[in-house]
């Protein structure tokens, strides 16, 4: 398999990948191509989302993407196979490795499907100080909408390759996300892809994301923008939580 078929299957064939997960077929081909796959799509969003400012910030852009992705996930898969092994989880590392490589893949699948978005915005919005702000924001909702599905897509995977009674996987993989969110974005906030410009390639460490975001959001739409965005935020976390309830049997 090559990447296009990995992605393929990922994508429209996810029981087949699953299915091979937890019989351990594949595994090095699924692991080699997954990360391949990650590092390419990552790199041509990342590269893309640049273009407003260019020179060697998309260049710079197309590194700190896929690192900001990879790197993410390999800090926080020690969280995820831990806690599920301490509440008797019987998956092994590499399939926890498998599973959580196909939902980052899955992120990035879903980046490269907005290079159109991010294009078209970039081409019909005049450089001010409004639109670098309008820019990051959408960036950053683009992030958050990949992150999400991602994360819908492992509950998936998760809830058919770990069967074991009382579904102990659920607290191991709440807690594994919300490790997961933070690392993210702090990552984000120390390689700061979509932040303001520097010649740099990493900007001195200051502030922290989410005051970053606040005021973005406070400068570009003001109070009620803020409230909008909070509420997205509840909405998508109780959608998430609400994909972790125990689905109904017929």
């Amino acid at each position: 398999m090559g990447i296009l078929a990995v992605l393929e299957e990922f994508i429209k064939r996810s029981d087949q990948f699953l299915a091979n997960l937890a019989e351990e077929k594949n595994l090095k081909t699924y692991f080699l191509n997954s990360n391949l796959a990650i590092l390419l799509l990552s790199a041509v969003y990342g590269a893309t989302m640049r273009l407003y400012s260019g020179g060697l910030q998309i260049v710079y852009s197309a590194v700190k993407v896929p690192m900001l992705l990879l790197i993410s996930l390999y800090v926080t898969v020690p969280s995820y196979y831990v806690l599920y092994s301490l509440l008797g989880g019987k998956r092994n590392l590499k399939q926890t490795v498998a599973l959580l490589l196909s939902g980052f893949t899955i992120m990035a699948t879903i980046l490269l499907a907005f290079v159109p978005v991010n294009l078209f915005f970039i081409i019909t919005t005049p450089k001010s100080s409004e639109a670098h702000s309008f820019t990051a924001l959408l960036n950053i909702a683009i992030f958050t909408l990949g992150g999400f599905f991602a994360l819908i897509y492992l509950i998936k995977g998760a809830r058919t390759l770990y069967k074991e009674p009382a579904e102990q996987w659920k607290p191991a993989f709440l807690v594994g996300s919300v490790i997961l969110m933070f690392v993210g974005t702090q990552l984000a906030w120390v390689l700061r892809p979509f932040f303001n410009y520097y010649e740099f390639f990493i900007r001195p460490l200051e502030s922290n994301f989410y005051t970053a975001v606040l005021s973005l959001v406070l400068r570009f739409a003001g109070l009620s923008g803020a409230f909008i965005v909070l509420s997205g935020l509840v909405i998508l976390i109780l959608l998430f939580l609400l994909a972790l309830l125990p689905s109904r049997k017929t």
